[in-house]
């Protein structure tokens, strides 16, 4: 049977444990073989010697099995996100055609095993505990990286296309679809700044970045060459090459469907809606300056 995170999580405590103690054992043991005449006087301080050779090996034991675990324990984590990833997205569509006030339900579902998985992780060790928080956040947020801006799969699936965890990448978004998605960050970050880990919420920067860009209205002008210096202040971690990808699977809005939604209220909050012959001549502007 796998393990839990919280077996897991025990087996590391309990080789740490058991590291601690190992001086004091190895104390009593020798003093012990000593009181009783095991050790001939002439062989004290070689027999010492040993002693203090074999706690050394088994303290460097100790401590390459805590590492181990720490990877298994990562190991697990990872792969319960990736499955509630691939299962949450596996039919979802990224052409929203309306803005949600919550977040999606995969975001939700992520947020919910991570805290109840962090508060498993109170018998390891400070710098265990923010390692593994700064890894699995950062393993989402890699996730959503790679779904919005792998190719997709072609016709017969082949290739480097398939995004991690066997999950096609985003094939479609429209507007509402990163609106939504940035809604869905703010969702993370809120967690991780919830978590009382310092600056957990930079593990969604990318993510973050790249969400906020393309709603930003000024985006047309400021991917245009002469403007980098601009974009790159507003944008300091935003890739022209992922911009890039995210063009070419942008749906642009026609006219009618702008001033519908504009109409009816479904905007609430003023962001970009490229048109479609927009997306075209920004996906060329872009692809100019790759």
């Amino acid at each position: 049977d796998e393990l839990t995170v919280e077996q897991a999580v025990q087996i590391t405590a309990d080789i740490a444990a058991l590291e601690s103690a190992l001086p004091r054992l190895f104390g009593t043991i020798m003093r012990g073989l000593c009181h009783i005449g095991l050790v001939k006087a002439d062989q004290v301080e070689e027999t010492f010697d040993y002693a203090d050779s074999v706690l050394n090996g088994a303290c460097k034991s100790c401590d390459s099995q805590v590492a181990n675990m720490y990877s298994v324990v990562y190991e697990i984590c990872r792969n319960k996100l990736d499955m509630l990833i691939d299962f949450s997205l596996e039919n979802f569509s990224w052409v929203c055609k309306s803005v949600r006030d919550t977040p999606n339900a995969y975001a939700e579902s992520l947020v919910e095993y991570m805290r109840a998985t962090f508060q498993c992780l109170g018998p390891m060790d400070d710098g265990s505990r923010a390692g593994l928080h700064f890894s699995c956040c950062g393993h989402v947020a890699e996730r959503l990286v790679k779904l919005l801006t792998d190719p997709v799969e072609d016709s017969e699936g082949k290739g480097k296309n398939a995004s991690k965890g066997g999950l096609s990448p985003v094939a479609r978004i429209d507007p509402f679809g990163l609106k939504n998605l940035a809604t869905d960050i703010q969702h993370f970050e809120a967690f991780a700044d919830g978590t009382g880990v310092g600056q957990l919420r930079e593990c969604f920067v990318e993510v973050k970045c790249l969400a906020t860009a393309l709603l930003d209205k000024d985006l047309p002008a400021l991917l245009l060459p002469e403007n980098s210096n601009v974009r790159r202040k507003r944008y300091p971690f935003l890739s022209l090459d992922k911009v890039h990808c995210v063009l070419e699977k942008y749906a642009g809005t026609g006219l009618g469907e702008k001033l519908m939604a504009r109409g009816s209220g479904i905007i609430k909050n003023d962001f970009l809606m490229l048109e479609k012959k927009e997306v075209i001549q920004l996906t060329k502007i872009v692809r100019m300056q790759l």
